[in-house]
């Protein structure tokens, strides 16, 4: 438990504790001095004013004091830890509690002048006013500090805890969290983790931004300059993909999605800005993760950040890129694992030939159950599964998936013909590559043997899913290998029917490696 949060976290039971002991020697003391009259006669009449006196006096100082004590106490954890810090919902600053428990203090003191010792206070007063006017002129720095103290402390610009930036003009910019407010300094822990001291009138007399009001979080910003052939459209469907995948990691559970804008024609190209909100000691790594995940996203779209290059200049015939080349779309489809170690000739034709469209956010791509009609690979964007049924026995709560560019939809389920095993929706705009029945069986009718390796890589997917557990959704699995391609191929031979892929099965174990298809 840290020091600045032990005051509002203080147990009922250990306040009620620290009360009682001075209050017990207070009526103990008190009851001494009012019942031990008569015992002053058996000292002896010769001491007997003496002793009265003393032990009179001795009586009364010490139920004043205790008495002080009590109430000293009572202010501070009943008053100030009790009520004021539930109302503030933060610790009581260390300088509202040295101030009231002084107060009380000072009047415990004049109390035990004026009750048991019989002074004059008015005396008493006015030497003080003068020494305070004394010691005011010579302290006068450290007086100033004391009241502006207070006045933070009243009208609350900040409280411990908060996350703030102070800016005097001359002065070097402070940002951090608020850990102390004391009698003349105010205590902060900057971004480095050091421990910054600023005077309280200095900080008085600073511009302060306080990024924990009215929320608890900061703004901040990645810019990203892009050549101007890339229409504005698509760079924003990038940039709002990435920004949207890089959120989930930094704020989990956070639903605004980051909305990527043009900020301003350069001469090396389009800068756009992606803004987004994190608390201010993340600020560092989580524009950290942005970055990283812009940098993928554009990486995947075949595309890279413009750094100190002016763009070339745009030729009258020049016509703008709506998507990626084929053979960067082929570069995608290699990386799925469905389509890993294709030849390349296989890879072209199915770039080729894939279908390139938009598709606005939160929109279906894909409803789980529904016949798959064709597998959809996301070229830009950023998608989002729904959460995987589990069984009965778990009760964690499912997640839904999130998909970046490089992820294909629905590729198994195209080529046996079973049913979509997820819904899944665009989480922000995306381009996506649709490769529908028509093109897979140019792809199959072009190279038959591709058919035995697909299927082992279909075999070997819902082997791992039979190892995980139980399969939902799906045709029954069988424990041997053999027999999970055999009946992945029979049903792609009753999907492409006219093709008559089991006559193109080679001789031996199926799955022949795919070096030997779709290279040439």
């Amino acid at each position: 438990m840290s020091k600045e949060n032990a005051p509002l976290s203080r147990p009922w039971s250990q306040r009620i504790r620290r009360l009682i002991l001075p209050l017990i020697f207070t009526g103990l003391l008190g009851s001494l001095f009012y019942y031990g009259g008569p015992s002053y006669y058996s000292i002896g009449a010769a001491a007997l004013d003496t002793t009265q006196l003393i032990l009179g006096e001795a009586l009364g100082v010490g139920v004043l004091f205790f008495l002080t004590v009590f109430v000293q106490r009572l202010v501070q954890f009943v008053l100030l830890e009790g009520l004021v810090a539930s109302a503030l919902g933060t610790p009581v600053p260390r300088l509202l509690s040295q101030l009231s428990a002084l107060i009380v203090y000072l009047l415990g003191f004049a109390a035990i002048f004026g009750i048991v010792f019989k002074q004059d206070l008015t005396a008493l007063w006015a030497a003080s006013g003068i020494a305070g006017f004394v010691f005011g002129m010579a302290l006068r720095e450290i007086i100033l500090d004391i009241f502006t103290g207070l006045a933070i402390n009243i009208d609350r610009p900040l409280r411990i805890g908060d996350d703030v930036l102070l800016h005097r003009v001359g002065d070097k910019t402070i940002e951090g969290r608020v850990i102390e407010i004391s009698w003349r300094t105010t205590r902060i822990a900057d971004l480095d983790g050091n421990s910054v001291v600023i005077s309280n009138s200095k900080l008085a007399s600073s511009t302060i931004t306080n990024y924990s009001q009215p929320r608890p979080s900061v703004w901040a910003s990645v810019r990203v300059t892009l050549e101007v052939t890339v229409p504005p459209e698509r760079a924003e469907r990038i940039l709002t993909g990435a920004a949207a995948q890089a959120l989930a990691e930094i704020s989990p559970g956070t639903s605004a999605v980051p909305i990527a804008r043009i900020h301003e024609i350069t001469p090396y190209g389009i800068e756009y800005v992606v803004p987004f909100e994190t608390s201010l000691h993340r600020r560092m790594s989580a524009r950290s993760i942005m970055l990283r995940t812009v940098l993928s996203h554009l990486g995947r779209a075949g595309l890279r950040p413009v750094i100190r290059e002016p763009t070339v200049p745009l030729s009258p015939r020049f016509v703008p890129e709506l998507a990626p080349p084929p053979e960067h779309i082929a570069v995608l489809l290699g990386g799925a694992p469905l389509f890993s170690g294709l030849g390349a000739g296989a890879l072209a034709l199915l770039a080729a030939g894939a279908r390139i469209r938009t598709v606005a956010a939160d929109t279906p791509l894909v409803q789980g159950g529904e016949v798959a009609t064709a597998m959809i690979l996301v070229l830009e964007g950023l998608v989002e599964a729904e959460a995987a049924r589990r069984d009965p026995g778990d009760r964690r709560t499912p997640q839904p998936a999130r998909f970046g560019p490089g992820h294909l939809i629905g590729g198994e389920a195209t080529l046996t013909g079973d049913g979509y095993p997820r819904t899944v929706r665009t989480q922000t705009p995306a381009l996506v590559a649709e490769l529908d029945h028509r093109l897979l069986h140019r792809l199959l009718a072009a190279e038959p043997a591709l058919a035995t390796v697909l299927a082992q890589r279909i075999a070997d997917t819902l082997g791992e899913e039979e190892a995980a557990g139980p399969t939902r959704g799906r045709r029954l699995v069988t424990a041997s290998e053999d027999d999970r391609v055999a009946d992945v191929l029979g049903s792609l031979s009753r999907t492409f029917a006219d093709l008559r892929l089991l006559q193109t099965v080679p001789a031996g174990r199926p799955g022949s490696g795919p070096e030997d298809a779709g290279g040439r």
